[in-house]
């Protein structure tokens, strides 16, 4: 994983995607926003990689490499004690997946940005998920 800070304050977000550009595009983005980035172009396999980045916020896409790795690093976010209080946005282009997933993604407040999107849209999703964590902590 390769790790930028953008400044001292600001929230932390993981960025898992497998296009170089929409990384580049995320980081952007995010650092415009006066956050830290990580990103990484493959899904971790095993939680404590995330653990060990402690981000205030994921965002993934649901198909990394040609498969659902996405997917699969949701729900085992979920799953664990550890990670699952960590906020998830989904930035995906795979519309039929989130739609047969829906249920799934609302009752485990994943939010997804469906590819193509605006960077309002993004900016948006952004700030409501760290906003969510700020109430809950």
């Amino acid at each position: 994983m390769t790790s930028e800070r953008a400044s001292e304050g600001g929230r932390h977000v993981l960025v898992v995607n497998d296009t170089e550009e929409i990384i580049e595009l995320f980081r952007e983005i995010i650092e415009g926003l006066g956050h830290r980035v990580t990103a990484t172009s493959y899904a971790p396999d095993d939680l404590a990689e995330i653990q060990k980045v402690d981000p205030d916020l994921v965002i993934l896409d649901l198909v990394i490499g040609g498969e659902k790795l996405g997917w699969q690093l949701a729900q085992k976010m979920r799953m664990s004690r550890d990670t699952e209080a960590i906020p998830i946005i989904i930035c995906t282009a795979a519309t039929e997946d989130v739609r047969e997933q829906e249920g799934w993604l609302t009752a485990n407040a994943i939010k997804v940005v469906l590819k193509p999107f605006t960077v309002d849209d993004l900016e948006h999703a952004i700030g409501k998920a760290l906003t969510m964590t700020e109430i809950v902590a």
